[in-house]
């Protein structure tokens, strides 16, 4: 049992079965002033809902009470207008039949006592039927005043689980958007370790192909000036040869065709070439050479491998692409296993050196 803070009462439950004040236990204090205050804005709310509706019916009342009393007043007076008239009737009647007077005055007596008995009687039920109908109006009035009270509270509970869900999906939104920004700043994180990374091998390869590049210019240099000296010693020998044989004319022609050939090549090297380049490596070739070839090609910078294909009877074909205008020939000619280098329109034709 609980003591109702609004009347006093002993009482137990969620609402105060005297008065219907709400009993809050074990709540919040932030949560219980809130519905607290809900609950007495309803409950003056239908309180003043309630004297409204009991004032206009205690005016239709006191009206309908008028009007019957009116028409009660009108009827007594009608019935005491016949009771004059019967009277004196009767005086009359019995002036008149003074035989048959005291039988008939008897029989009037009786009738107005059973007009009054009936008078009384229906004033009686008059009375019981208005007691019943305030009856009624009272019980209907409590029931409406308790209908708006659990409405009330039921619109507070409402509320307050409302206030909860919205609190609940605010911090499920804020988890969330923390977890994404955690998630973003590590991918750009990630990401940033990838750059990083492939700028750092990007930098490693462009040394590499450098000391590459170098070390064939060295290479070069060194067979240049190896065939130079054999040369030299060639042409010592053939021209002591042509002497004795009398072979001068065919070292002439030998030297005219160098000279060609090394204008064309050097014709071809400063062509630049960008995109798509087909090399045609002229038979016979072998699959080590291939190999070593696919690598020099690998090392040189804006320049990227498509495909390696041919045929026995066609050679091999190579397809490389170029990302910016380089000096293809030249690059093919500074390296090791390339003899000679032909352009033919778009295509290169390349001679690998014979392996012994």
């Amino acid at each position: 049992m609980t003591k109702c803070p609004n009347c006093g009462q002993r009482t137990k439950g969620e609402f105060c079965q005297w008065c219907g004040y709400p009993l809050i236990r074990g709540k919040p204090v932030g949560a219980v002033k809130r519905r607290t205050k809900t609950v007495k804005k309803a409950e003056a709310r239908v309180r003043k809902e309630a004297e409204q509706a009991a004032k206009e019916r205690a005016k239709m009342e006191a009206k309908e009470a008028k009007e019957r009393a009116r028409r009660e007043a009108e009827e007594a007076k009608k019935a005491k207008k016949a009771e004059a008239r019967m009277r004196k009737e009767a005086e009359q009647s019995a002036k008149e039949k003074a035989k048959r007077g005291a039988k008939e005055a008897k029989k009037a007596k009786k009738a107005e006592a059973r007009v009054t008995k009936e008078a009384e009687a229906q004033a009686k039920k008059e009375a019981e039927e208005a007691k019943k109908a305030k009856e009624a109006e009272e019980r209907a009035r409590k029931e409406a005043e308790q209908a708006a009270i659990e409405k009330a509270r039921r619109e507070a509970e409402e509320a307050e689980k409302a206030e909860q869900a919205e609190m609940k999906a605010k911090k499920q939104a804020e988890q969330l958007a923390k977890e994404k920004a955690k998630r973003e700043a590590e991918e750009a994180k990630e990401k940033a370790g990838k750059e990083a990374k492939e700028a750092k091998r990007a930098e490693r390869a462009e040394m590499k192909a450098k000391r590459q590049a170098e070390r064939l210019a060295k290479e070069k240099a060194k067979r240049e000036a190896e065939d130079a000296k054999e040369r030299a010693k060639r042409e010592a020998k053939e021209t002591k040869r042509a002497k004795k044989t009398g072979q001068a004319e065919m070292k002439v022609k030998r030297q005219v065709e160098e000279k060609t050939t090394k204008e064309a090549e050097e014709e071809v090297g400063a062509e630049l070439y960008k995109g798509m380049v087909k090399l045609m490596i002229a038979s016979p070739v072998d699959y080590e050479q291939i190999k070593k070839l696919e690598e020099y090609l690998r090392q040189v910078q804006n320049l990227r491998l498509v495909s390696v294909g041919g045929s026995a009877e066609e050679g091999t074909k190579i397809v490389v692409s170029a990302e910016k205008p380089i000096p293809l020939a030249n690059v093919l000619r500074e390296m090791p296993a390339i003899e000679q280098v032909v352009r033919k329109g778009r295509e290169i034709q390349v001679i690998l050196k014979a392996r012994f």
